[in-house]
């Protein structure tokens, strides 16, 4: 009986909600926050009279934390990212890679080879045939990989970094 109204009383939901609000500090990733609204909710009925026991509390409680998630977490995480997917273009420009001078480490084999920039090796890709020694400059990356090639690019954002 205790347990039962417990678990049915507007504080548990109440509580529950506050620490499923907090837990998304901790381990954000815009899940939590959706069923700590879903608690919230649940807790606001009980207290005002309009929903009574745990089954009709758990139905509503999934139903609306699934409908939020499902329904309002894309929107939610363009909203927090506000414009990060402009700004990737941009970050390629302003690592410092594009237009980079490196000289060639390895030969290239099936396009892949390794490459000198500002003293460390990196791994790199390229359709040209290149062998140890060769200048070649990054024309593009994929996170750590380098794409390089043989012929300086003509963009206005060219650098010469020691190779």
């Amino acid at each position: 009986m205790l347990a039962g109204s417990l678990f049915t009383s507007f504080g548990f939901w109440l509580l529950l909600g506050l620490a499923l609000l907090i837990s998304e500090f901790f381990v954000p990733g815009l899940i939590a926050l959706f069923f700590g609204v879903g608690a919230l909710i649940v807790g606001l009925l009980t207290w005002l009279g309009f929903i009574d026991g745990l089954v009709v509390q758990l139905l509503i409680f999934s139903g609306i934390s699934l409908v939020a998630l499902l329904g309002l977490r894309r929107h939610c995480m363009d909203w927090f990212s506000s414009g990060s997917k402009q700004d990737d273009a941009a970050d390629l420009d302003d690592s410092g890679l594009l237009g980079a001078r490196v000289r060639v480490a390895s030969d290239f084999a099936n396009g892949v080879g390794a490459v000198q920039l500002n003293g460390a090796k990196w791994d790199a890709e390229s359709d040209e045939p290149l062998k140890i020694g060769d200048a070649a400059w990054v024309v593009d990356h994929r996170g750590i990989v380098l794409t390089v090639s043989g012929q300086k690019p003509a963009n206005k954002g060219q650098k010469d970094k020691g190779a």
